[in-house]
């Protein structure tokens, strides 16, 4: 029962959601009660005002008839005097109605509106007192029972005008006394609000923010607690479900993060094997390599020796058949060195044996070594009129990668095809250039031409495999550059650069 009643109790006990909600609209409805209060006060203070200042331009207005309305009339009483002109005092009198037709229009109620018109009626009378008494003393002038009789009644006028302004200064009385009183209740409101407004900060204070900032404060010591790996205490408001909720999604973390660590060890297990594995090919590929190049070194040592003594025989015969023995003999030999090395920059390690080196030599040699691959595939080459450029590098990878340009070309130039080596200086670095007319390659594809293992169509487009990327990697590591253009004359053209003898900058 004890536990039930203390379940309602929560149920029944507003959230922080609810809390800060009322707080809230309790501050925005004091907000709205002071500018209320402003508002109406100001626009009443200034109603009150204005009809104040009216009333005592009214009573000015008419003390200004009366002192004319006297001026007129003592003209009358001079012996001998012109007659007085009633000018000023019918300008007065029109100042006057104009005031009063304004005092009629400003009424904003029906009954002030009718209150007003019968106060109005005085300044028509007053005109019309005024016309009769003007046609009176004109046809009978003071002295004459008659005249004397309308300057008695002209004292209606002065007494009429006191008389409205007596009422006009009661209205006046009466504006200021409603200021008055305005202005101490508005002091009194403002009083209240200003109370009113540090109790309700208390309040919000007390019944929602404390809460909010205790429950924060729990909250990061669940936070704590929950890195920590230790039980967090719950809640039954917004931030006691955001902390069942946190609670959760740790869980289901842990959970994943044991999964993940152990795909992570299961897949690093098996990435490791796989590379000890690679280790091994590898170490297994250079160690063929080198017994091939040391087993095969061998022989064509004993073969180029015999050759270079068969080459002293005194029949021209003999000498011209070694002789032709030992250029193949050393063509394979370069093979075998080439294969070589390779393997060895294909294992992160490229040895340059720098040295003054003519392109125009490297040239003629690359053209040599691939004569029978060319002749084989009816592609024809030729090297024009090179000049002399002399680079720093090493040789044979100059010749290697000529060499190579040469063999893509002989497979994939096409027969009848022609490939033309030309070469320049360009400011400090030498510009080789090998091109062919044969089918080469569409422009989308130049781009990835130096990627390892990108290949082109076959008879649609040449085809490189690793060979445009050890050619660039080698061309970079001697200072120099490589790139593919498609000429507009059709064809593929491959330019590199190196630096001239000198010049070059070493990177090793």
């Amino acid at each position: 029962m004890r536990r039930t009643s203390h379940l309602r109790g929560l149920a029944c006990r507003p959230g922080l959601r609810v809390r800060l909600v009322f707080g809230a609209l309790a501050l925005a409805a004091l907000a709205v009660a002071a500018a209320g209060l402003a508002v109406y006060g100001l626009s009443r203070t200034q109603a009150l005002a204005a009809e104040a200042l009216a009333a005592q331009r009214r009573i000015e207005a008419y003390g200004v008839l009366s002192s004319r309305m006297n001026e007129w009339m003592l003209g009358w009483l001079v012996p001998a005097a012109p007659t007085p002109d009633s000018t000023r005092l019918r300008e007065a009198l029109a100042a006057l109605e104009a005031l009063v037709a304004e005092d009629v229009a400003a009424a904003r109620t029906e009954a002030d509106t009718e209150i007003r018109a019968r106060a109005a009626v005085t300044p028509a009378r007053l005109r019309a007192l005024i016309d009769r008494l003007e046609t009176a003393m004109i046809a009978a002038p003071p002295g004459t029972p008659a005249g004397d009789a309308a300057a008695y009644n002209a004292v209606q006028v002065p007494a009429l005008a006191a008389a409205q302004t007596s009422q006009e200064m009661r209205r006046r009385d009466e504006a200021m006394a409603d200021m008055d009183t305005l202005r101490r209740r508005l002091r009194r409101a403002a009083l209240a609000v200003g109370i009113a407004a540090p109790l309700a900060l208390l309040g919000l204070w007390l019944w929602a923010f404390r809460p909010l900032f205790r429950r924060l404060t729990s909250a990061t010591a669940a936070a704590e607690a929950l890195a920590a790996g230790a039980p967090v205490p719950g809640g039954h408001d917004e931030l006691g479900l955001l902390l069942a909720r946190v609670r959760l999604v740790a869980a289901r973390v842990a959970r994943d993060r044991a999964r993940l660590n152990a795909t992570v060890a299961e897949r690093t297990a098996a990435l490791s094997h796989a590379n000890a594995r690679l280790a091994r090919v590898d170490a297994e590929r250079r160690r063929f390599f080198a017994d091939v190049g040391h087993e095969l070194r061998t022989p064509l040592t004993v073969i180029l020796g015999e050759a270079e003594l068969g080459a002293r025989h005194p029949d021209p015969d003999l000498q011209a058949s070694f002789a032709t023995i030992r250029g193949r003999a050393m063509r394979l030999f370069r093979r075998i060195e080439d294969l070589l090395r390779i393997a060895r920059s294909e294992s992160g390690q490229l040895e340059l044996e720098r040295a003054a080196v003519d392109l125009a030599a490297v040239a003629e040699a690359a053209l040599a070594d691939a004569a029978p691959v060319l002749a084989r595939a009816g592609v024809v080459a030729r090297a024009e009129s090179l000049p002399a450029l002399a680079v720093s590098g090493d040789a044979e990878w100059l010749r290697q990668v000529l060499g190579g340009f040469l063999e893509n070309a002989a497979k994939y130039a096409g027969r009848g095809a022609t490939v033309t080596i030309s070469g320049r200086a360009d400011g400090d670095r030498a510009a080789l250039r090998i091109a062919d007319d044969g089918p080469g390659m569409p422009p989308a594809q130049l781009a990835e031409a130096f990627d390892r293992f990108v290949r082109g169509d076959g008879a649609s487009g040449p085809g490189f495999g690793v060979g445009l990327a050890l050619a660039r990697w080698v061309i970079e590591a001697h200072g120099g550059d490589l790139r593919a253009e498609a000429p507009a004359s059709g064809g593929l053209a491959l330019v590199l650069t190196l630096p001239l003898a000198g010049t070059e900058t070493e990177t090793g």
